[in-house]
Formats: structure tokens, C-alpha cells, sequence
């Protein structure tokens, strides 16, 4: 009886053991997710600022942060996939395409409106209409995003900080 008694602890504690391993794996996976989901953010707010700006080449700097975006959706796109899960690896790469064709198109058809419309009431009513689309569909991208990345921190038995899972 000792024996099963000894057996059997020793096999919990290898057991919670590899979960505890398995959940870092899934935290470190997560978190090169993440710095790259940061990094295109970071393009798409540096595209924002540029985009009313009448100062700039848009295309030529569209097809830059396009490029930026590539870059990270291609780091993504070459993590395998985690246990045989890739839910949320192509959810990811869903809202990457969202962000680059975003970049290709809304935003510089926001940034050709500031330099070809110029009745300021018509240029806003433009830009807005552009930009309510815009936001519903990151909506869509987002939320299936949050929620595979939700589902995978519950798999795997890990936590996500509140203030990014929001």
C-alpha cells in the first residue's frame, strides 16, 4: 500500500510538472504573438498620423508599413502550431491581412481625401464615413482574435493580463 501511495504521488507530481512546463511553453508562444501584434499597432498608428498629412508620397508609404506588416505576419505565420492547435495563430494572421489591407486602402483613401477634397465639410463627411466602415470591420477581426487567444490562454491553463485581453 506504501508503495501505491509513493507511485502515486510521484506520478501527480510529474503530471503538474508538465502541465506547469506546457503553460509557460503557452505563455512564451503568447507572448511572440503578441510583440507582434504590438509591432504592426505601432505601424497602424504611425499610418493614422501619416495619413493626414499632405506632405507625404502615401503609396510609397503604405507599401512601406505593408511591408512592416508582412514582416510580422510572416514571424507568425512560421510559429508552428501549438499542441496541433492553430486557431489562434490564424486568427492572428486574419487581423495581420485586416491591418495590411487597411493600410492599402481606408488609410490611403483617408490621405487622399485630405489632399483632394477641399470643402471642409465634405472631407469630413468622407473621412468619417471611411472610418465608421473601418472600425466595424477591425470589430469583427478583433474579436475573433481576442476570443482564439482567449480560448488558448484557457487551454493552456494560463492567464492573460486584463488590460491586453480587453
Amino acid at each position: 500500500m506504501k508503495k501505491i501511495l509513493i507511485a502515486t504521488v510521484a506520478l501527480l507530481g510529474i503530471i503538474a510538472c508538465s502541465n506547469q512546463e506546457k503553460s509557460s511553453e503557452a505563455m512564451k508562444y503568447d507572448q511572440v504573438v503578441m510583440d507582434h501584434m504590438e509591432k504592426m499597432h505601432q505601424t497602424l498608428f504611425a499610418v493614422q498620423r501619416l495619413a493626414t498629412s499632405d506632405s507625404i508620397d502615401l503609396q510609397r508609404a503604405a507599401a512601406k508599413f505593408g511591408s512592416e506588416i508582412d514582416s510580422s505576419a510572416k514571424a507568425i505565420k512560421d510559429l508552428s502550431d501549438f499542441d496541433g492547435n492553430t486557431a489562434y495563430r490564424d486568427a492572428a494572421l486574419k487581423l495581420a491581412d485586416f491591418y495590411k489591407s487597411s493600410v492599402m486602402g481606408p488609410y490611403l483613401e483617408i490621405g487622399k481625401a485630405y489632399k483632394e477634397v477641399k470643402d471642409t465639410a465634405a472631407l469630413h463627411s468622407k473621412v468619417d464615413a471611411i472610418i465608421t466602415k473601418l472600425q466595424q470591420d477591425e470589430s469583427v477581426a478583433d474579436d475573433d482574435f481576442i476570443k482564439q487567444r482567449n480560448a488558448f490562454a484557457a487551454k493552456n491553463n494560463f492567464k492573460i493580463d486584463s488590460m491586453i485581453a480587453q
